[in-house]
């Protein structure tokens, strides 16, 4: 599974980057019994700004020095590098070093990191490539915007999506050495999930692709290549593999034996699912739908039959099912705070109520701030816990975190980490010296009690799922269901240690009993459900891949590959049977994770004979315009200037209220307000300079309705000629017009239809005449097809 690097901008890589590592994640904890980890990935870029006269740093230069556990030098890195991608030759190598890739999972192979850097003035553009530091292979390269700002071309002539495919084909022979014709697959284009294509900026494809190994498709090979719409070069190359040795690509069991066994282990059941989950929309929505049940979709190891965990590579142990068992506990039940908003002492005196705190350490940071992903309308308290007297060899001193709804006392999460600085050996206590002295009954028993006590209703509404046994701790994972049915992704994870302490804890509750289709009945039996399932997914005979992954404070499960009967649903790539669901009501197969494409596909139903049709449906599929669940966008509504603003963000980044990214805590304006529907669109706006800077003293009005001459104001404001139209003012600056007199800015209109945006209607401009959805569209189109036409429209941007 993939995301492309589509957006012409840094932010965008930075989004579709961090959205891969969150997927990964959730992917693997729905396939894996009792897994839940975090993922971190890195910007794709880092920008700079150097004040004038600073002294520059020295640069690190490559050399012919071949560092033990490599077999090229960094010279040879960065060689291999330009060879690639020439267009790199423009820019100066800043460093190189040698460790482990920045990614997730951690691979098990040393790499090449080049740094390079683009000067303009005082400003320099920070980015790096990587290169396998013993088989020389390109890893990953991601081209800058300043660079290809200069060398995509302007011209008409676009690439369709399968002439693109070509370039891309023809470029992953010429990354992968000795790439045989048959050694790879293309993912079906349904299962890349691509971020939306934005109306403004530049157009990107992507492609991903699975390796082959002795004939056989391995989920550790895998590659994605985006290249640009407009004369066909190559934007960005993404690579993994694995260092470990595979094992035998002969199975020890036989393709009907899998399919008995799979169809035999095989379940589904009815899933609460929110239409986007990764959303930070307020209220979203959930359907009813048919998802597959525990681990019966893990790999089946072809050489056992076992399920693979794919954590560690180890069979996953046949224990008996305790989603049907209530929790129990010997504590009270969580009751919410119902006073006055707690301050920062007496969310700290919650925490240490019902975890550890060890002694000596003391609560050295605490924040108000805006919720995650879970409660993103709540205001929460931050704190952090510090032993500044602990042994030197912890990073961070063994910092504790915690996370407290400041209104009702819910704890949202509690973290003890213990992380070592490299190269030091971790001291370990007694107790993890001698083994696990908690027995699992034990820790069972702590991690109920700990739910009951801090998560509202959690008898009722939640079940313990899974256990994951590690080294050091156990991993308890409780899954929240409603009226008996399972409300995906709601999940509480509590991880006990051998000593008997809780050393994490996060509560992950989304979903509102208002935002749930409680009174919806399945028109799809469970028969005919998982008939379903069995029918379109099959098992092919493939590597699984699995470890990488670090669980609580131990060390990482080293990366290897199985030889497993894989379920999928095409006949050639490997999809997750996990990727999509089957709607409970309609039949139909969704992806969990919102579209899988790049356009919305979405067909007006009330566009028809329109003569906006073309530019309406366009702002449709490139995600400006939002279709109703009937598939109407009311061209001819009137709209408001908040609709506008919305319109201009979305034209920016189709995908800004896809994955949380926090809505902030001050007012932007007086009227908006980070309640207010408008907030992530005219924070977009500010960023980009479309909108003045943020003045909470000042109102937008973004309920009022839009007139055609306060639209010219605000193109004229995004093409920032304000002061050009300040050089019209007189009538005779508006010669064609028989209603000039009536208009105020005549500069703004003078501009506005000189380029083509607003044109008058037969000879009159009509200033005070409403903008409709269907002319906002239009100006849309118009206002796209005059990019790298003018000095200033998306030249040089650098926010998206």
């Amino acid at each position: 599974m993939s995301f492309d690097w589509n957006f012409n901008v840094r932010f965008k890589m930075f989004t579709a980057k961090a959205a891969t590592a969150a997927m990964a994640t959730l992917l693997l904890a729905s396939q894996t019994p009792g897994f839940a980890g975090s993922a971190s990935a890195a910007t794709a870029e880092q920008v700079t700004e150097a004040a004038a006269g600073e002294a520059e740093q020295p640069l690190g230069l490559t050399d012919n020095e071949v560092p033990e556990g490599a077999k090229i030098s960094s010279k040879q890195a960065s060689e291999n590098i330009l060879k690639l991608f020439p267009l790199l030759k423009k820019a100066t190598i800043s460093y190189a070093k040698f460790d482990s890739p920045n990614s997730f999972p951690p691979p098990d192979y040393k790499a090449w990191d080049i740094g390079f850097e683009l000067r303009e003035g005082n400003r320099s553009t920070g980015f790096s490539a990587a290169v396998h530091a013993v088989t020389g292979e390109v890893l990953s390269v991601h081209l800058p915007s300043e660079l290809l700002e200069k060398q995509v071309s302007d011209s008409e002539t676009k690439l369709t999506k399968t002439e693109a495919r070509k370039q891309a084909d023809e470029f992953l022979y010429k990354a992968i050495p000795n790439l045989k014709e048959d050694g790879f697959v293309a993912v079906d284009e349904r299962y890349i999930n691509n971020a939306q294509q934005s109306l403004f900026g530049r157009t990107e494809y992507t492609y991903s692709y699975q390796l082959k190994h002795e004939g056989l498709v391995s989920e550790a090979e895998t590659a994605y290549i985006s290249v640009d719409q407009s004369g066909g070069l190559v934007t960005g190359y993404s690579r993994t593999t694995i260092g470990a040795e595979y094992p035998s690509s002969k199975a020890a069991i036989s393709a009907e034996q899998a399919q008995q066994k799979f169809e035999e282990q095989f379940d589904v059941q009815l899933a609460y699912i929110s239409e986007e989950r990764f959303s930070s929309r307020k209220g979203q929505k959930y359907y009813l739908g048919y998802t597959p049940k525990n681990s019966s979709v893990t790999p089946l190891d072809a050489n056992t039959l076992d399920r693979i965990n794919s954590m560690t590579g180890e069979a996953i142990a046949q224990e008996v099912s305790q989603e049907d068992k209530p929790l129990k506990g010997s504590v009270a039940a969580f009751t919410p705070n119902t006073g006055s908003k707690l301050n920062a002492q007496q969310a700290e005196k919650l925490v240490k109520k019902s975890f550890n705190i060890p002694e000596g350490y003391q609560l050295d940071y605490s924040q108000l701030t805006k919720g995650s992903f879970a409660s993103p309308n709540n205001q929460v308290w931050s704190l952090s816990w510090s032993n500044r007297n602990a042994s030197v060899s912890y990073m961070f001193m063994r910092d504790i975190s915690a996370q407290v709804d400041a209104a009702t006392g819910q704890i949202y999460s509690v973290n003890i980490y213990q992380r070592m600085m490299p190269g030091m050996e971790q001291e370990k206590s007694e107790t993890e010296v001698k083994g696990k002295t908690v027995t699992k009954s034990q820790a069972e028993k702590l991690a109920v009690n700990t739910v009951i006590s801090l998560v509202p209703d959690a008898s009722k509404q939640f079940r313990l799922s899974s256990v994951l046994e590690l080294d050091d701790a156990r991993t308890f994972i409780f899954q929240r269901y409603l009226n008996g049915i399972l409300v995906k992704d709601d999940t509480v994870q509590v991880q006990v240690s051998n000593d008997g302490t809780i050393n994490e804890y996060y509560s992950l509750i989304a979903a509102t009993p208002e935002q749930l289709p409680t009174d919806v009945k399945p028109a799809i039996s469970y028969e005919k459900a998982k008939a379903s399932y069995l029918e379109e997914f099959k098992l092919v005979l493939a590597y699984s891949r699995y470890g990488g992954f670090s669980m609580g404070n131990s060390e990482s499960v080293p990366v290897g590959t199985k030889l497993a009967y894989m379920p999928t649903r095409t006949d050639s790539s490997l999809t997750s049977i996990t990727y999509e669901v089957l709607d409970a009501n309609t039949g139909e197969w969704k992806s969990m994770y919102g579209s899988m494409t790049g356009a919305v596909q979405v067909t007006t139903s009330d566009t028809t004979g329109h003569a906006a049709k073309a530019a309406l449906q366009n702002m449709v599929q490139h995600g400006v315009l939002l279709a109703d669940e009937q598939g109407r966008v009311f061209p001819d509504r009137v709209i408001t200037k908040g609709d506008w603003f919305t319109y201009l963000a979305r034209a920016v980044n189709p995908n800004m209220d896809m994955y949380y990214s926090g809505d902030g805590d001050g007012n932007l304006y007086a009227d908006i307000t980070p309640e207010s529907p408008y907030y992530q669109a005219v924070r977009t706006l500010i960023d980009q300079r479309w909108l003045a800077g943020a003045d909470s003293e000042t109102k937008l009005n973004p309920e009022e309705e839009m007139t055609r001459e306060e639209l010219a104001v605000l193109l004229v404001r995004i093409l920032r000629y304000e002061k050009l139209a300040g050089f019209y003012t007189l009538p005779s600056d508006l010669p064609n017009l028989a209603d000039a007199s009536a208009v105020n800015n005549k500069g703004a209109v003078s501009l506005s239809i000189k380029l083509g945006l607003l044109p008058s209607i037969e000879g009159r401009f009509m200033p005070a005449r409403k903008v409709t959805v269907a002319e906002a569209a239009q100006v849309l189109e118009r206002l796209a097809k005059l990019q790298g036409k003018t000095d200033t429209f998306m030249s040089g941007n650098r926010l998206y």
